[in-house]
């Protein structure tokens, strides 16, 4: 493929081989020596921050303790960490290979605990990763979802206790997230996800100077990348998941692609 680097980024672990978001999907993720890492996360009602995708665990995805179905959907941010740490999931939604998942992968994991296996799997794999954390928000005040201000304070606690700003970028399509964050942490590179955005990337640019811009991967055109790179921004589409588009993307000039198959792009960019 050429002499140019480009950045492979893990969408929610390698999901297509592992459940996404689960510590299985981000140590394989690791195991394949990916550039980052790319993760969701939530606020609980006692304000832990937990790996999760969805506003909400729904009976199509989740079991209690005993293994029955919830009897209703439940946000997040009304359930303890407690109880959400005696859910099982079921959500295999990205797999290529639909099958039973393991006890470990049916787990929703505290951003603190990736944290931690992250180090520990250092010694076996080397050098890791950066973590790419997507905050998703909904802002539904007559449903007590948490703030942007409380959510990004409370990630970046964590980012500061248990990881490192310098390995960590924090996204969203959020601009209110994102402004939180250069006002909390400046030292903490944000990148901007958009879909069909509104306003074009230099606005965008102007606003929140973001270190990436992480465009829906049908969005883009060459004169959108060539824009984004001459105002030093690094372009992470997503997502990504076919040599086609891999090939397409790469030729428009993209930095990087986020896909859920690290393991596809790794062989197709080594060939």
């Amino acid at each position: 493929m050429g002499t140019r680097k480009i950045h492979v980024q893990a969408h929610r672990g390698a999901c297509s081989e592992f459940a996404e978001n689960t510590l299985p999907a981000f140590q394989r993720a690791v195991e394949l020596k990916v550039d980052s890492i790319e993760l969701d996360v939530q606020l609980t009602r006692d304000e832990r921050v937990v790996v999760f995708h969805d506003f909400e665990v729904t009976p199509e995805w989740c079991r209690d303790a005993l293994g029955n179905p919830i009897p209703a959907s439940l946000p997040i941010w009304d359930l303890e960490s407690k109880e959400i740490q005696e859910f099982e999931t079921r959500i295999d939604r990205r797999l290529a290979n639909k099958r039973a998942l393991s006890e470990e992968e049916r787990k929703i994991p505290t951003l603190r605990q990736v944290f931690k296996a992250l180090k520990k799997w250092e010694a076996t794999y080397g050098q890791l990763p950066l973590i790419d954390i997507e905050i998703k928000r909904q802002d539904l005040i007559e449903k007590k979802a948490p703030s942007a201000k409380i959510m990004v304070e409370k990630v970046i606690f964590e980012i500061k206790e248990y990881w490192d700003p310098n390995k960590t970028v924090i996204r969203s399509f959020d601009f209110s997230v994102l402004d939180e964050v250069k006002k909390q942490a400046p030292d903490i590179s944000i990148g901007v996800l958009t879909y069909q955005a509104p306003i074009s990337i230099v606005e965008i640019h102007q606003k929140l100077k973001p270190k990436l811009w992480a465009p829906h991967y049908k969005d883009l055109s060459t004169e959108d990348v060539k824009q984004a790179l001459t105002l030093g921004l690094e372009v992470i589409p997503y997502t990504v998941n076919t040599v086609q588009e891999f090939q397409r993307l790469i030729a428009l000039g993209v930095t990087g692609l986020t896909t859920d198959d690290p393991t596809l792009l790794i062989q197709f960019l080594n060939q």
